[in-house]
């Protein structure tokens, strides 16, 4: 413990010193891949998770501690080769210290880390980065930080398109698995006006649902109504319901979360039996309690995607060590197929979510297994599920 102590302070002064380098020390060649994927602690316990020893700290030191701080990197991702020539590709994911509850507070001080982050990840030796959970929200997926990977000759992501497409697919499987029509099933988007929540109804439209109860802040109705407009057009005779009501979910089979905020919205009050949610906010949307006391409810973490031979060498609180969150399964992609000069603000476009799946799939990532913090859904849970809770629906 003692030496793992020592190597992480030297490993956090070379990285509060490597970004005022100058560039010209760590040029580089796009020929080679090299990826990095930028996260946060989405609150203390995931501190604590990768660094036992901050217990003994309590949790106001610690998050004065990690206002204070500056951006790290937490692991070297092993194991993903090249799709054109069989090397070995690089990858690193890198921390900025603030939790999500203090990004939201701080947004020009969370801005100017995630810059700072991605000159490290450029002096780590990467090509094109992936901005995980609210770094993508908090720069409008990579649009405030533009500035910084054109100057530095970067690609970067978002992770929207192959997420996006992760949750969708997830949705129509158990469709299918549930023998529910969906033409009649209604699915209740929270976080309808982000980009996730947007790219996913437009896709399901597009595959045959009909039925959407969008739920977004007041302020955000604007945006939810072109959202409409879109899926009218794709899915004509669709009915869609604006709303700013969680109450409304009452009324959903499926539910899509896919907010940026810090805490869990949605309580046991506002979802019925039965209903199927697919979680991909990160923090969780989802009271916790749901999953451990409702067991008429499914809870499903959306957009997780197993890489089969990748070692992330960082707990990520999924069932397996090759369990990933898709959109740095996205930036894997991009590396891998040599796409590193792409700087894709969001791959909503169907044809563009399923060319990042396809590619994905050429590298043996497919989805994972159905699971939540507390569990794996087995093909008898889900039968059981449907027997107590869906058959006579």
């Amino acid at each position: 413990m003692k030496g793992k102590k020592i190597r992480l302070f030297f490993e956090a002064i070379r990285d509060l010193f490597w970004p005022l380098s100058p560039g010209w020390l760590f040029q580089r060649s796009h020929e080679t891949p090299v990826f990095a994927f930028l996260v946060h602690p989405r609150d203390i316990t995931d501190v604590y998770r990768k660094y036992p020893f901050a217990r003994v700290l309590s949790p106001r030191v610690l998050e004065w501690l990690l206002y204070h701080y500056w951006p790290v990197v937490l692991s070297e991702v092993e194991g993903l080769k090249s799709a054109r020539t069989g090397e070995p590709a690089r990858g690193w994911i890198l921390s900025i210290p603030l939790t999500a509850e203090q990004m939201v507070a701080n947004r020009e001080k969370t801005i100017r880390l995630i810059r700072r982050s991605i000159k490290l990840a450029y002096c780590r030796g990467a090509n094109v980065i992936g901005l995980g959970a609210l770094n993508a929200s908090m720069t409008f997926r990579g649009r405030d930080v533009k500035d910084v990977v054109e100057r530095l000759d970067m690609g970067i992501t978002s992770g929207v398109g192959y997420t996006a497409f992760n949750i969708a697919e997830i949705a129509l499987l158990l469709l299918e698995r549930f023998r529910l029509e969906p033409n009649r099933t209604v699915f209740g988007v929270v976080g309808a006006a982000g980009a996730i929540g947007g790219a996913t109804v437009r896709y399901l439209a597009a595959k045959g649902i009909r039925n959407f109860i969008l739920i977004d802040l007041d302020r955000k109705h604007a945006r939810v109504s072109e959202l409409v407009k879109e899926i009218r057009k794709i899915a004509p005779g669709g009915e869609c319901h604006v709303s700013s009501h969680l109450t409304e979910l009452k009324h959903c089979r499926f539910i899509i979360t896919a907010t940026n905020a810090p805490e869990a919205l949605i309580k046991s009050e506002h979802i019925s039996p039965g209903t199927i949610v697919l979680d991909d906010a990160q923090p969780s949307d989802i009271d916790p309690e749901i999953i451990l006391k409702r067991e008429d409810v499914l809870v499903i973490e959306g957009g997780v995607i197993e890489v089969a031979g990748i070692d992330p060498h960082f707990d990520f609180g999924l069932k397996h060590k090759t369990d990933v969150f898709s959109c740095l399964a996205e930036v894997m992609v991009l590396a891998a197929h040599h796409r590193s000069r792409e700087r894709s603000f969001d791959y909503s476009g169907s044809k563009e979510m399923e060319e990042i799946a396809k590619q994905g799939a050429e590298l043996g990532f497919g989805r994972a297994e159905f699971q939540n913090f507390k569990r794996v859904y087995a093909e008898d849970d889900l039968g059981r599920f449907y027997d107590l809770y869906l058959k006579k629906s």
